[in-house]
This record gives C-alpha cells, sequence and structure tokens, in this order.
C-alpha cells in the first residue's frame, strides 16, 4: 500500500488519485492550474467566508455613529479620554481574538470557529444594544472585539485554503470588500437610524446587527471545510472531495500532492516554530505589513470621520452623512482592486497605494495647519486617502497575510499578524483624540510619514506572490518547509519516498 510523505498509510480508494500526477516539470503543471476555471460553488462558499468579514466591518464602524449619541449626559455622559476608551475598547477583545481563534482553528477547523464567532456576534450585538450603563456596553463591545478579532484571522485563512492560485487573490479580497460593505453598510445604516426610536436610536444602531450574524451561523453549516486543514488531520478523503469539487479532478489530484508535499516528515506543530529560523523573517514580515496598514491612518478616518468633519465644520447630521459617502469609496476602490490583484500583483498595489495615501494625508495636514480646514476640501482629501487604501493596503496586505505564512504555521503565524495590527489599531485609536486636540493638522503629518515608510518598505523587502500555489510561496518565499524537486509520485517511483 501506498504511504504518503508524512508517513500515515493511504485508503485503498485514494490511492490512484494520489498518485496520478503528469510527469513534466512542476512549473508545466503550475501553467495548467493557472487555467483553473472559477466556480460557483467556490464563490458562494467564498460569500459564506467572506460574510465574517462583513460583520467584522460593521462592528468596528458602528461606533462612528453611536459615539456622538452615547456621549450625552443623558446616556454616558462621556469625556475625551473616556470617548477614545470606549471607541477603542473593542481593539482589547479583537487580540484577545486573534489569540484564541488560532489555536482553535487549528484543533477544531476553521469551519467550526467561524460557526462560534457568528455565535459570538450575534450575543455581543444584542448585549451592546440592551446595555443599560457604560460598564455592560465596553464589557459587551469587548465581547464583539473577541468575535472580530477572530473573524479577521479567520476569513481570509478559510478563503486562501479554498481558492486556486489564479483566483486567490481576488476571493481573498472579496473578504475586504465584504469589510467595506460592512463598513458602509455600518454608515447608512448609523444615518437612516438617527431619528428612530428617539433617544434610544443608538440602540437600534447596534441590535440591527444580529441579522447578519445569524445568517452567517445558518449558512456556515452548508459551508466545507478547509481541504488544508483536512489534509493536516490526515483526512485525505475528504481534502480530496473538497478540492475536486472546487477545482476538478486534475487539478485536485496536483493540489493535494502539493498539499501533502509541504507536509512532509513533520510532526506536529507548535507556536514555538513561528520564530525558529526560516519561519521567523517571513513572521516579521507579515507583522510589519500588518503594523503598517494601522499607523498609516486608516482607522483613525474610520472610526472617527464624524469628529473630522464637524472640526472642518459640517454639522452633525452633514457629518453622518459625508462618512456615509466614504464607505461608497472605500467599497469602490476595493471592488476596483479585486480587478487588479491577480494581474496587475501585490506589490506594484502597494507601491501605488502608499504613494497615493501619503499625498492625500499630507494635505489634509496642510488644510488643518493652515487653518484652511473648512468646507468640502478636507472630505476630498479623506475621499483620496480612501481611493488609495482600498485599492492598496486595505485588501492587499489582508492578501498576503493569509498567503504567506507555510502550511503547517499558517493559523498561528495568521493570528500573531493579526494581534499585532489589532494591537497597532488600539495604539492608533487611543491616542488620536489627545493628538487631534493637541497637535490640530500636525497628526496627519505623522500619519503621512508612516506611508513613506511603508512605501520604503514596501520596495525594499516585499516580493511577489501573484499567480503561485500556497506550496509554492512556502518554498520560494517563506523560505522553510520542505524544498520541492518533484511530486509524490516521482518521488516514489524514485524510490525516495515509500511506495
Amino acid at each position: 500500500m501506498a504511504e504518503q510523505a508524512i508517513g500515515k498509510p493511504v485508503p485503498a480508494d485514494l490511492q490512484m488519485h494520489t498518485q496520478i500526477s503528469p510527469t513534466g516539470p512542476l512549473a508545466a503543471k503550475l501553467d495548467r492550474r493557472a487555467h483553473t476555471p472559477l466556480s460557483l460553488y467556490l464563490v458562494l462558499v467564498c460569500v459564506v467566508g467572506s460574510t465574517g468579514g462583513f460583520l467584522f466591518g460593521f462592528d468596528t464602524s458602528v461606533i462612528s455613529g453611536v459615539i456622538e449619541y452615547i456621549a450625552n449626559p443623558k446616556v454616558f455622559n462621556l469625556g475625551e479620554i473616556a470617548k477614545g476608551w470606549t471607541v477603542s475598547c473593542i481593539i482589547i477583545g479583537c487580540m484577545i481574538g486573534c489569540v484564541l481563534a488560532g489555536p482553535l482553528s487549528s484543533r477544531f477547523g476553521r469551519k467550526k470557529t467561524l460557526l462560534l464567532t457568528a455565535m459570538v456576534f450575534l450575543v455581543s450585538s444584542l448585549g451592546c444594544a440592551l446595555s443599560s450603563s457604560l460598564q455592560a456596553f465596553i464589557a459587551f463591545r469587548i465581547v464583539a472585539g473577541i468575535a472580530v478579532g477572530a473573524a479577521s484571522m479567520l476569513a481570509p485563512i478559510y478563503i486562501a485554503e479554498l481558492a486556486p492560485p489564479r483566483h486567490r487573490g481576488k476571493l481573498v479580497s472579496l473578504n475586504l470588500f465584504a469589510i467595506f460593505l460592512g463598513q458602509s453598510s455600518a454608515f447608512y445604516s448609523n444615518y437612516f437610524l438617527r431619528d428612530f426610536g428617539g433617544a434610544a436610536n443608538w440602540r437600534w444602531m447596534l441590535a440591527v446587527m444580529a441579522v447578519p450574524s445569524f445568517l452567517l451561523f445558518a449558512s456556515l453549516l452548508f459551508a466545507p471545510e478547509s481541504p488544508r486543514w483536512l489534509a493536516a488531520k490526515r483526512r485525505y478523503k475528504p481534502a480530496l472531495r473538497i478540492l475536486t469539487r472546487i477545482n476538478g479532478a486534475r487539478e485536485a489530484d496536483l493540489e493535494l500532492n502539493d498539499i501533502l508535499d509541504s507536509l512532509q516528515n513533520k510532526s506536529r506543530v507548535k507556536f514555538a516554530e513561528c520564530f525558529r529560523q526560516g519561519a521567523r523573517g517571513v513572521l516579521i514580515l507579515g507583522i510589519l505589513l500588518a503594523i503598517f496598514q494601522q499607523v498609516t491612518g486608516i482607522n483613525v478616518v474610520m472610526y472617527y470621520a464624524p469628529a473630522i468633519f464637524k472640526s472642518a465644520g459640517f454639522g452633525n447630521s452633514s457629518a453622518l452623512f459625508q462618512t456615509a459617502l466614504m464607505g461608497m469609496v472605500n467599497l469602490t476602490f476595493s471592488v476596483v482592486s479585486m480587478f487588479f490583484v491577480d494581474k496587475v500583483g501585490r506589490k506594484p498595489l502597494m507601491v501605488i497605494g502608499s504613494i497615493g495615501m501619503a499625498i492625500a494625508m499630507f494635505l489634509l495636514a496642510i488644510t488643518f495647519i493652515s487653518g484652511h480646514a473648512q468646507g468640502y476640501f478636507v472630505l476630498i482629501c479623506i475621499m483620496g486617502y480612501l481611493a488609495a487604501f482600498g485599492f492598496s493596503l486595505g485588501p492587499v496586505v489582508w492578501v498576503l497575510i493569509s498567503e504567506l505564512f507555510p502550511n503547517r504555521i499558517r493559523s498561528y503565524a495568521v493570528a500573531i499578524a493579526t494581534f499585532t495590527l489589532w494591537g497597532a489599531n488600539f495604539v492608533v485609536m487611543l491616542t488620536f483624540p489627545y493628538l487631534l486636540s493637541h497637535l490640530k493638522g500636525w497628526c496627519f503629518v505623522i500619519y503621512g510619514a508612516m506611508c513613506v515608510l511603508c512605501l520604503l518598505f514596501v520596495v525594499k523587502y516585499l516580493k511577489e506572490t501573484k499567480g503561485k500555489t500556497l506550496e509554492q510561496i512556502e518554498s520560494e518565499i517563506a523560505g522553510c518547509g520542505a524544498q520541492r524537486t518533484a511530486d509524490p509520485a516521482i518521488l516514489r517511483r524514485q524510490g525516495q519516498i515509500p511506495g
């Protein structure tokens, strides 16, 4: 009986699949795989996975409209520091969620952990809406953050592990599109519910999220598990069945061979392996990309947009409407990015976006510093920044984080990178109200400088991953794991692997 490279006997009915492979060079196989069609089934499954991104976007952005109402003396009576804490406390939960979701998804699977995440979203949204005290509100916002943190790492991993190389960029970007759609939906929901329920309007703004939370849970019941997770757990038959439904039989054979090759001769993964030589370099790369996505100022713009617009002379209702327009710009350019990320590549988009974001931030700083931060030029600067972000760092960083790391440590490494992302987010969110109050426009100079640093980092250190399988990236980009010389079937015939 043939054996897999990782040392477990293969079921008889699977042997024919794991040994049927073309004998040509790897490059030829990858070229054939590049023409794998995009099936409706795969799109629907990725839409289900990206619903976690929608809830992530909605939950983190709904506070932008709620905060001005709960700061009222008749509700929670918040000062500036309390405001910053109420907005940023969700990030504490996000960091906890990343820490928990990594090992949970590694042990129980991506699907089951996403199901649990959907339930936490549902409970936290209702809990926030029904809170009668600031302490209860903050507690449920932290619980909501746990779900956001889990979804932020699980959704891109789940999609990346299902998608074929040719379509992986756009399909993982679908998750970012869902995040922006969630943000935009939150902005418009806040705007349309501003006069609904009187003084309790903020409760309805929060409670409405229970609907997509339930829909995510229900739809996940019909979604498949990640085939790479199944293969890592030596459940080869269901892994092959899912790969076949996604890619077709021939491509499924190649994909499964690649996965098994990346897992060969390796024992159970440990968290410490993320920091060992080989894995450490790519982990640092992922962490720095995650940090740059946040310190360049995106969530300053998204969370505090109404405050920025009010500082520029807009009224509260007008500020909410301008914020809703921002969501549409983000949404539009994330769609544009989906058409380019697999054609142009990850690195060019990162370079173009970093330049555009830096220009927009410096122009925004000049308008505030010069005392001309009145009217629509502020809106134009923010829209320009969001367009550049939505085209580049927004989707591309999530794509890179989901595909850079080796198969066996992916859940842990993505958890670490995402944890760092939320940590950077927390620092930015907590400090922005103080910086805006004391530094005025100079705070935007800081974020513009971070955009320039991001540009320099990308140019020097980022390698292109466009069109590569996750296993090829592991070998060529990550530089750890098995170095492929041929597919397992050839190695078996050569006697290098027991067969």
